[in-house]
C-alpha cells in the first residue's frame, strides 16, 4: 500500500490532463481514506509481550520475558508439537480478572520440532532419564515406556539407572532465572537452553545412545466434576455410579479436586536439540470411599495390573514415535474371490 507522501510524488509525474486529474485525486483520496481505519483497528486488542519460553503444557505457554519475568498464559490450543522450549516468541494476553488468557502467539519456523519419520530415521538407541515429582512406585511406567519403544519403534534402550547415575553426579538443574546475564541483566536463554542439554549431551556421550529421553512424573491436582477428574488431557472416573450424582463441593474432601499423576516428558537428541515433547496425565492418586466425602490413597501397582489400560494410554502418549502400521494388500484376484464367496453366501 503507497503512503500519503508517497503518493503526491506519483502525482507529480503523471500528465495535468482532466482525466489524469481526477485519477490523481482518487489515488490520494483511497491512500488517506485507509490511513485512519488500519490505525482505529488494530490486529490485536490484548497486552504485549516478547521473550522466551520456558515451558509449553496442552493448556499454557510459560514466557520468560527480556526484563526476566515469567508469566503463564492459558490458552485454548495445545501448542505443545509446534512450539519448541527456549523459543522467541510474541504473544497477546488478555487479563480476565487475575487469569492471563492467550489472544494470539507468533514464533519463529525453528521453533518447530523435527517430524516423527526424521526423528526415527535418526534415531536407534536411546536412554530414559527417569524423575519423580512426589509419585511413588515410577519405576513400573518406566519399564512400560522403554518396553514399548522397543516393541514397536524397534529402538534399543539402555538401562534408566545409566542416566539417573550420570545425573546425580551433575550439577542440579538449571531454572530460567539462570537466563538472566549477571553483567548485563539482561535474558540470554541460550545460556538457559545449554545449561539443559549439556546434562544431556554428557548421558548421551557416555552411554552412547543417540538421544535422551527425559520423563518427569509429576503430582499435581485434577479438578474433579461428577466423580470425574480431568486434568492434561485426560479424564478418569474417581468415584462409583452413586456418587457421580453428587456435587463437586461434596467431592474428595469438599474440595473439588484430587491428586493425580502427570507425566512430562522430552526428547533430546545427543547434541543436545530437542526433538519432540509431550505432557498427558497418566492416573488419579486417589479413589472416593462410598458416599461419603472421604477418599483412599491409590498406589500406581493398582494402574500398572490394568494391563488394557496401560497398553492405550502409551498407544496415545507415545504412538506418534512408532512408525504406522500399514494395512495389509489385498491383491484384486484375492478381493474378486472374497467378494464372490461373500456374494454366495448371502444368496443361501
Amino acid at each position: 500500500m503507497l503512503k500519503f507522501g508517497e503518493a503526491r510524488q506519483i502525482s507529480r509525474l503523471i500528465p495535468r490532463s482532466p482525466i489524469a486529474q481526477v485519477l490523481t485525486a482518487f489515488l490520494l483520496l483511497g491512500t488517506t481514506a485507509l490511513l485512519p481505519y488500519a490505525s482505529e483497528n488494530p490486529r490485536h486488542k490484548g497486552t504485549k509481550l516478547e521473550g522466551y519460553t520456558t515451558a509449553v503444557q496442552p493448556d499454557s505457554i510459560t514466557v520468560f520475558d527480556k526484563k526476566g519475568q515469567e508469566l503463564k498464559i492459558l490458552t485454548d490450543k495445545d501448542y505443545t508439537s509446534i512450539v519448541g522450549l527456549g523459543a522467541e516468541v510474541t504473544v497477546w494476553y488478555t487479563n480476565q480478572g487475575g487469569v492471563y488468557r492467550l489472544e494470539d502467539v507468533e514464533y519463529p519456523n525453528e521453533s518447530f520440532f523435527l517430524p516423527a519419520d526424521q526423528i526415527r530415521t535418526n534415531i536407534k538407541r536411546i536412554i530414559i532419564l527417569p524423575k519423580s515429582e512426589g509419585v511413588e512406585n515410577t519405576e513400573g511406567l518406566f519399564t512400560a515406556i522403554s518396553k514399548y519403544l522397543q516393541d514397536n519403534a524397534g529402538w534399543y534402550v539402555a538401562p534408566p539407572e545409566l542416566a539417573e547415575e550420570i545425573a546425580n553426579q551433575a550439577k542440579p538443574s538449571p531454572s530460567s532465572l539462570d537466563a538472566i546475564d549477571p553483567k548485563t541483566g539482561q535474558v540470554d536463554m541460550q545460556r538457559f537452553l545449554e545449561a539443559q542439554g549439556s546434562l544431556v549431551m554428557k548421558i548421551a556421550a557416555e552411554t552412547r545412545v543417540d538421544a535422551v529421553l527425559e520423563v518427569k512424573v509429576e503430582k499435581v491436582k485434577a479438578d474433579v466434576h461428577g466423580s470425574v477428574a480431568s486434568w492434561d488431557d485426560v479424564t478418569e472416573v474417581v468415584g462409583g455410579k452413586g456418587t457421580r450424582a453428587l456435587s463437586k463441593l461434596t467431592l474428595i474432601g469438599g474440595k473439588g479436586w484430587v491428586y493425580a499423576a502427570t507425566v512430562d516428558m522430552n526428547l533430546w537428541s545427543r547434541s543436545g536439540k530437542l526433538l519432540w515433547k509431550k505432557r498427558r496425565g497418566f492416573a488419579a492418586l486417589g479413589f472416593q470411599v462410598g458416599m461419603g466425602s472421604t477418599y483412599r490413597e491409590r498406589p500406581l501397582t493398582e494402574v500398572y495390573a490394568g494391563g488394557e489400560t496401560m497398553e492405550k494410554w502409551l498407544v496415545a502418549t507415545l504412538g506418534a514415535l512408532v512408525a504406522p502400521v500399514m494395512p495389509p494388500q489385498v491383491s484384486p484376484e484375492l478381493r474378486k474371490q472374497l467378494e464372490k464367496a461373500k456374494k454366495a453366501g448371502e444368496e443361501k
